[in-house]
């Protein structure tokens, strides 16, 4: 019995450092063009999901994969505490100086939350775009530990939305699609519900917000190098200058003067432990 569980642990370490390796070095250079050019999210997405989940403004707030911070930033003024927790130390020094910028008090680790045994519990977590690099077996029992018992979990995103205004965004997809080696992986589909079956954590609702605004063709280029599966050290190398220019032409002929319209959607669910 004692070996099982010492192979089992060994099993969530080991699983842990394979996903951490994997990781490694695929946000390092993708750092400057995330903290300002990928899909933003809206301030009334923050007002919204705060009112929601009936924040009071005395939670602590745990933002995981917290990259530049946008999340814990964008939360800070309805909560007390706010905690940011990433694996890439770039992404670290990146939420530091956004969080100076912002006036925010942001409390930073650097680590992966698969490593995070610090006893604290927290009421507020937030994890954006960060739920397919987790490793299921070992972080979900950090999640049980460190979410208190009335606490709730964000999981959210932001995404440019297609419209009859966007004709765009097809061929902008479509060109930035094509170059990625592992587009066609399950992990960049994976859902919250998929993720917590199981535990004790249930979807208790949805919010989203939506917003139109102008974008430039430099600013969607510079997106696209903010991918984790086109980093520019990464993934693209040699081949950086003809991806750029592959993304520049497929929006060359929708852009007046270089700019283009778009409407961004920030959704979220909201999971938390059903109190009886």
């Amino acid at each position: 019995m004692r070996w099982r569980k010492r192979s089992n642990a060994f099993r969530l370490k080991l699983s842990a450092v394979t996903a951490k390796l994997e990781m490694m070095g695929r946000f390092a250079s993708t750092v400057d063009f995330y903290s300002r050019y990928r899909e933003p999210y809206p301030p009334k997405f923050f007002k919204n999901a705060a009112e929601l989940i009936g924040l009071r403004g005395n939670e602590a707030l745990l933002d995981i994969g917290c990259g530049p911070g946008l999340l814990a930033i964008g939360f800070a003024p309805y909560v007390e505490q706010c905690t940011g927790i990433d694996p890439e130390a770039a992404m670290i020094t990146a939420a530091k100086a956004a969080a100076k910028e912002a006036g925010v008090a942001l409390s930073l680790i650097h680590a992966q939350i698969e490593e995070f045994s610090d006893a604290r519990t927290f009421d507020f977590i937030t994890i954006g775009r960060a739920l397919h690099w987790m490793d299921r077996n070992a972080a979900l029992p950090v999640l049980e530990r460190i979410v208190s018992d009335r606490g709730r979990i964000l999981i959210c995103g932001a995404r440019s939305v297609e419209t009859p205004a966007t004709p765009w965004m097809k061929p902008y997809e479509g060109a930035r699609h094509s170059w990625p080696s592992d587009t066609g992986k399950k992990r960049y589909r994976i859902e919250g519900k998929e993720w917590f079956a199981g535990s004790s954590f249930s979807e208790l609702a949805t919010t989203s917000a939506t917003e139109t605004h102008q974008v430039t063709i430099a600013d969607l280029v510079s997106r696209a190098l903010s991918k984790s599966n086109t980093s520019p050290a990464k993934i693209l190398g040699k081949q950086r200058a003809a991806f750029e220019a592959e993304i520049h032409a497929a929006l060359e002929p929708f852009a007046q003067h270089g700019i283009l319209q778009e409407q961004i959607i920030a959704y979220g669910s909201i999971f938390g432990r059903l109190i009886r």
